[in-house]
């Protein structure tokens, strides 16, 4: 539609947005260190995540729409569920990729949904790009 919405709800800085496949559901990911659902259709906010310990950088839906995940300063990458709200997996710390540690800049998810890949970055600013099984 031409029509401009306000979604009004965080304290911080939005970070990142990402649409569902339904085309109605936003998320937003922001300094505040939470991510708020979004009804776009009429502004509604339908849940808070909460959980991260630092400002959310990165947020992606799931192909499916049911999922999305996120890409934190504290570098742990969640995977939250859009309908309960409830965080269903942490990849914490450093990568698989020894010495390299999640940036909060980018997330992907495969076509299939069963991979996310991600950025990362090591102390002397090399940079790699990881995959994950969900």
């Amino acid at each position: 539609t031409s029509e401009c919405r306000e979604l009004v709800g965080h304290d911080g800085w939005i970070n990142s947005i990402a649409y569902s496949q339904d085309g109605i559901t936003l998320v937003s990911a922001s300094g505040d260190h939470t991510c708020r659902l979004w009804n776009v259709t009429n502004g509604t906010e339908l849940r808070i995540f909460w959980g991260a310990t630092a400002a959310i950088g990165c947020v992606v839906f799931s192909p499916d729409g049911h999922t999305f995940a996120t890409s934190g300063y504290d570098n742990i990458n969640r995977i939250w569920h859009g309908f309960s709200g409830s965080c269903l997996k942490e990849f914490r710390g450093t990568s698989v990729a020894e010495d390299y540690k999640f940036r909060a800049r980018s997330l992907a998810y495969s076509p299939d949904g069963t991979v996310i890949a991600c950025d990362c970055y090591r102390e002397n600013d090399d940079v790699s790009t990881e995959k994950f099984a969900i």
